[in-house]
């Protein structure tokens, strides 16, 4: 092995790596140990040889070799594996490296268990573990796990003789060119690791155009890779390394030979451990698979392949696989999953379905049915013979199924919802996003357990009325420095009327006032749109109505073209950030916030004293928004704002309600400022909302 030539090529991936648009997570990275180890790798990519070697070897701080086929080390592609430190499987001394530089703890070494490139992710057949390739079916290999039981074997004999024959020990050393020396107390571990690529595109990037001028020398399958890999580099993807519990190999031998001096035999004891070994491997690599919505999405596809679907059909199913708290703890999830997946029910044009469906359309696997409906099929025999090598280009979304296929209870819930009713789905998709909700809140809440300013647990909850039949529903959205339970008077009086009407929680609120320091208002609108979302499942009508900040909020819903029959703006505010009292001002500093409670006030039992001048900062910046989409409001509005507003700020909310270009919006002045209060019998504000949203009803 030559170490030089091993260190200056790491420098040459270090820059590679820094060019690279690629995005390298490691997970569960801690407490790797540093003995003598084999990282044990699912194996898909050329990148897995070009940068996990650099990344292990950072992360272990000494040189991580690997074992390659013998028919990679031919040409420029030979001398650069040699440069790395990969070893050919058919070198005569590669054990003896092994073995020496295991013990000696001199470099980490990685074994691919499939043998080769899986480039159709193809690793489970008739419920066992398989690879599926150009040449049929195949098991895995057991090199990694047969290296390490021969290493480990070699370690525990060599203790023990040192103990009763010396002489014969120092021999063995010797055979191996291991110093007598040598601390050899520490056990073999293997490492099973999972690579995981997001997403998985292919683009005419510019290594391919490059290959173009060299078309005569390179081969159809390196273009392949070159089409596929260059487009992971320099287009950009998500890499999750995850590694899994270290497996030592030392129990193993103590199970074969118990007390007795270990040597080398090949016996069906032997080759029991190392099949158990390499199942066990391999089940922990692929149950690390970093899931994500290309592996729901093709899966579902494939799970009704031939069959017609519509896209909200696709959208409901993709959304409650996507947010199966079920399996949250089972499978680990893309960081991208780990948000809210609203946008997968609400997504008008662009977004992460559509592009996922027209990328399906691009490469012929989908089909517009009819009007409504679409069929998803792919070719016969798209992972035989030389397909297997075009699979990533010509067949992408069968990759993307074949990842997450040994996830058997992922597999179980896909299999379960691809077959559901579009009113089924419906109604669970509506339960899912209402328990979104409460559980966000409840979890918020986990984290700031024993806060002595944390406000009790009914404030902040999403408060639904929900009367029987209720075919209109109204998402009422609370004012910033509100909680839902300041609503629940104004929401009663609608639930009364016989409406729908849910309070959603904006992020940050009904906690603590620190809580509300690195809120953003996209986390309010995320809350409205799930609570939109909800509406617009369970009634056939929405209506939208914001309290004062909170109406640039429904503003923003109206001015993406959401359906809605109507919109309400209550107290808007038009001249700036509005306060919801006197008492309440800015903490000192954005790291400190005043946590006593004093103030009270008639809309709510609770009123933050003050606040992080971050959160009015992105209150600002969601006024301004809301004023840029001002003209892009179509829906019919009712403004209703309070009569004693100056005379600069009534002319400053005439500019405001003329700007918006509904073909029918009202303006009424109330002698009221609080939602509460403007149901009174004695005001007339309650009335006019009811009716306004009646004459628009559909």
């Amino acid at each position: 092995m030559n170490l030089l030539a091993y260190h200056t090529t790491s420098l040459a991936l270090k820059v590679l790596t820094a060019f690279s648009r690629a995005r390298v997570s490691l997970h569960n990275s801690e407490d790797m140990p540093t003995a003598g180890t084999i990282f044990v790798i699912n194996h898909f990519t050329r990148l897995e040889t070009l940068l996990l070697p650099y990344h292990l070897s950072k992360l272990l701080d000494k040189p991580v070799w690997s074992l390659a086929s013998d028919e990679l080390f031919n040409g420029l592609l030979g001398r650069y594996l040699d440069k790395v430190g990969a070893v050919s499987v058919q070198d005569p001394e590669r054990d003896n490296l092994i073995i020496k530089s295991l013990l000696s703890e001199s470099a980490a070494w990685i074994i691919f268990p499939e043998g080769h490139m899986v480039k159709n992710r193809k690793v489970i057949d008739r419920g066992n573990f398989a690879i599926v390739d150009e040449n049929g079916r195949h098991a895995p290999h057991t090199g990694a796990a047969a290296l390490a039981l021969k290493t480990e074997i070699l370690r525990q004999r060599w203790l023990a003789l040192k103990e009763v024959q010396p002489d014969e020990n120092d021999s063995l050393l010797a055979a191996f060119d291991i110093s007598p020396t040598t601390d050899i107390s520490a056990a073999i571990n293997l490492v099973p690791v999972n690579v995981t690529y997001y997403p998985l595109r292919s683009a005419d990037n510019l290594l391919h155009r490059f290959s173009n001028i060299m078309e005569e020398k390179i081969s159809e399958r390196l273009l392949e890779e070159i089409l596929v890999e260059g487009s992971m580099l320099l287009d950009g993807v998500d890499i999750d390394i995850r590694f899994g519990q270290p497996v030592s190999v030392e129990p193993f031998v103590r199970r074969i030979f118990g007390r007795k001096i270990p040597e080398l035999v090949d016996d069906r004891h032997s080759r029991s451990a190392i099949k158990r070994m390499t199942n066990g491997l391999m089940t922990s690599i692929y149950n690390q698979t970093t899931v994500n919505l290309d592996h729901i999405i093709a899966s579902l596809l494939y799970k009704t392949r031939g069959a017609k679907f519509t896209e909200a059909k696709l959208r409901y199913r993709a959304f409650l696989v996507a947010t199966s708290a079920r399996l949250q703890p089972i499978y680990f999830r893309h960081r991208s999953l780990k948000k809210s997946q609203v946008d997968l029910l609400l997504e008008k044009e662009g977004g992460r379905i559509t592009e996922l469906l027209d990328f399906a359309r691009e490469k012929g696997l989908l089909r517009d049915s009819d009007r409504h409906n679409l069929i998803f099929s792919d070719p016969e025999g798209a992972c035989d013979g030389h397909a297997f090598h075009r699979i990533r280009v010509d067949n992408p979304f069968c990759v993307m199924a074949n990842t997450v296929e040994p996830l058997r209870a992922l597999q179980s819930l896909l299999t379960k919802v691809s077959w559901l009713p579009l009113w089924y789905l419906k109604i669970l998709t509506a339960k899912r996003l209402l328990r979104i909700m409460k559980q966000t809140y409840i979890d918020v809440r986990q984290t700031l357990k024993g806060e002595p300013e944390l406000m009790a647990l009914p404030y902040g909850m999403p408060y639904l009325v929900k009367p029987r039949r209720a075919k209109t529903g109204i998402v009422l959205i609370h004012d910033w420095l509100q909680t839902p339970s300041s609503l629940k008077k104004l929401a009663d009086y609608l639930g009364a009327h016989g409406f729908l009407v849910i309070v959603p929680r904006l992020p940050g609120h009904a906690t603590i006032p620190a809580d509300l320091k690195d809120r953003t208002f996209d986390e309010w609108q995320t809350a409205v749109d799930e609570a939109y979302a909800y509406v617009s499942l369970v009634c056939s009508e929405v209506v939208v109505c914001g309290v004062g900040n909170s109406v640039a909020l429904a503003l923003s819903l109206a001015a993406r073209s959401y359906e809605m029959a109507a919109l309400v703006a209550l107290f808007p505010a038009v001249t700036g950030v509005t306060k919801t009292s006197s008492e309440l001002k800015p903490a000192d500093s954005d790291e400190q916030v005043d946590a006593e409670v004093t103030a009270k006030s008639p809309a709510c039992d609770y009123t933050y004293p003050s606040f992080p001048v971050t959160s009015k900062r992105q209150v600002k910046k969601m006024l301004v928004q809301a004023a840029k989409n001002l003209p892009l409001i179509k829906t019919p509005l009712l403004l209703l704002h309070d009569e004693t507003i100056s005379k600069a700020n009534r002319q400053q909310m005439d500019k405001y309600f003329a700007k918006i270009s509904s073909h029918e919006k009202e303006l009424l002045l109330l002698s009221t400022s609080d939602p509460n209060t403007m149901i009174r019998k004695d005001q007339h504000g309650g009335q006019a909302l009811v009716d306004f949203i009646k004459r628009n009803l559909y």
